[in-house]
This record gives structure tokens, C-alpha cells and sequence, in this order.
């Protein structure tokens, strides 16, 4: 018996990275998984894994930048799977890193509407699904953003901050509905959006190592199952203890 057993999940943002991780371990406790992306070609590469392991799952195209393709996304899953349990609101962006003169609004403009925007839509079409039946998930991916500053500019803290801010109001109008609304919010982890950056306070963080993105998907199997029923509106941060801050000690 699998934690996920009897679950449909979609999750966007499933193609590479966390959302990759999150699919598989989803699909190895039971769930039916849908993955929402642009690239067809790395989603088939994982579902070819999670078959072989005798899973189920399928591809949804999806630009998260598109409120109709959002919205078609949640309704094929639903018509495809008869059912749609889980949310996992994986897909993000950064921005680089500038300060705010020096940021373009075309900039600003596009991270807000793939960090804070898509998981907005997404939630609004899946909870018309959820709240119907009385029941359903929803996880945020948020960012250790939400902890500290200086770990993005103005338009990725900006989007991390309002999508906690999000993630507590959906929690309070939905909670009573049955629904179960919250954030994980990871450290710096290992996957192609942060290839090529190097922070060294890294090294100063109690662990001094970056996440693994199967470290992660085990947080988002703990909130997506029953595990967590009594945990609701909140934000995980999971980041090796960067956002404590300090110094190692000697």
C-alpha cells in the first residue's frame, strides 16, 4: 500500500528538477500522475520510468504563462483520470539577481506571472474540482526567499512572498471545504534552474551542501499525504539551515 494509493496528482513544473523527483516518488506511492510542461520529450523520458515501475501517468502541454492552457491542463487531468487530488505547483523562474534601476518591468512582469500568477490560476480551476467533492491538496513551491533577502532580486522575492501570502488565504477559505493548502519553501537545491550559480554562503549553512531534489520530493509526499492532515496554511522551509544564519562553528 503506497501513501498516494487511489490519488490523481498533477504537477506542473514536472518535466526536470523538484517537479521530476515529486512525479516519480508520487507515482512509486500509488498516485496517478500528470505531468504539465513544454518539454514532451524530457516528461515522456519519465513517465517511460514510472511504467516500467508498473505507474501510471501522462503528459499535459502546458506554458504556465497561458491562463486558458492552465486551465485546459486541470480539465484534461480531470477528464483523463476521472479525479484530481493533489496540486503541486512546481513551475518558477528567477530573475537575475539585479538591483531594482536596473530591472527591466518586461522582467518583473514574467516571473510574476510564472511564480505567483500560474499557481493562482491553476488553484482557481482545481478547487472548483476539489471543493465539490470535499476534498484535495495543493502545494506551493515557494523558495527560502521567504526566509531571508538577497537571494534573488526584487521580482523573485516579490513573487516567493506573495505566493506564501497566497498559499495562507487559500488555506483559510478552503480549509473548511476540505482542502489542505500549503508551501514548501527549499534551499538552494541541485537542478537545472540553479546550474551555474554559486553562492558561498552556502558553505555557511549548517549543512554547508546543496538539497538533493529527492530530499525535497519526500517533504511534498509528507504534504501531499495523509501524514500532514493536521498541518494546514503553513510554509516548510527545508534548506539545510541556510536561513538560520551565522557562522559555522570552529
Amino acid at each position: 500500500m503506497g501513501k498516494l494509493d487511489n490519488h490523481v496528482a498533477l504537477i506542473f513544473g514536472g518535466t526536470s528538477g523538484l517537479g521530476e523527483a515529486t512525479a516519480k516518488l508520487y507515482a512509486q506511492e500509488g498516485a496517478k500522475v500528470a505531468i504539465a510542461g513544454r518539454n514532451q520529450e524530457k516528461a515522456q523520458a519519465i513517465i517511460d520510468l514510472i511504467e516500467q515501475d508498473g505507474g501510471e501517468a501522462i503528459f499535459v502541454s502546458v506554458d504556465v504563462k497561458d491562463s486558458k492552457a492552465i486551465q485546459a491542463a486541470v480539465e484534461k487531468v480531470i477528464e483523463h483520470f476521472g479525479d484530481l487530488d493533489i496540486l503541486y505547483n512546481g513551475a518558477g523562474i528567477l530573475d537575475n539577481y539585479d538591483l531594482i534601476e536596473d530591472t527591466e518591468e518586461a522582467l518583473f512582469d514574467e516571473v510574476i506571472a510564472v511564480n505567483l500568477k500560474a499557481p493562482w490560476v491553476a488553484a482557481k480551476y482545481a478547487l472548483k474540482h476539489m471543493a465539490a467533492k470535499g476534498s484535495g491538496v495543493i502545494i506551493n513551491i515557494a523558495s527560502q526567499a521567504t526566509g531571508m533577502v538577497g537571494v534573488g532580486g526584487t521580482p523573485y522575492m516579490s513573487s516567493k512572498y506573495g505566493l506564501i501570502g497566497q498559499t495562507r488565504q487559500l488555506a483559510h477559505e478552503y480549509g473548511p471545504k476540505g482542502i489542505k493548502v500549503n508551501a514548501l519553501s527549499p534551499g538552494f537545491i541541485d537542478t537545472p534552474m540553479t546550474e551555474g550559480i554559486e553562492d558561498k554562503r552556502l558553505l555557511k549553512s549548517p549543512l554547508g551542501r546543496a538539497g538533493k531534489p529527492e530530499e525535497i520530493a519526500k517533504a511534498s509526499l509528507f504534504l501531499a499525504s495523509d501524514d500532514s492532515d493536521y498541518i494546514q496554511g503553513q510554509n516548510i522551509t527545508q534548506d539545510g539551515g541556510w536561513t538560520l544564519g551565522g557562522y559555522p562553528v570552529d
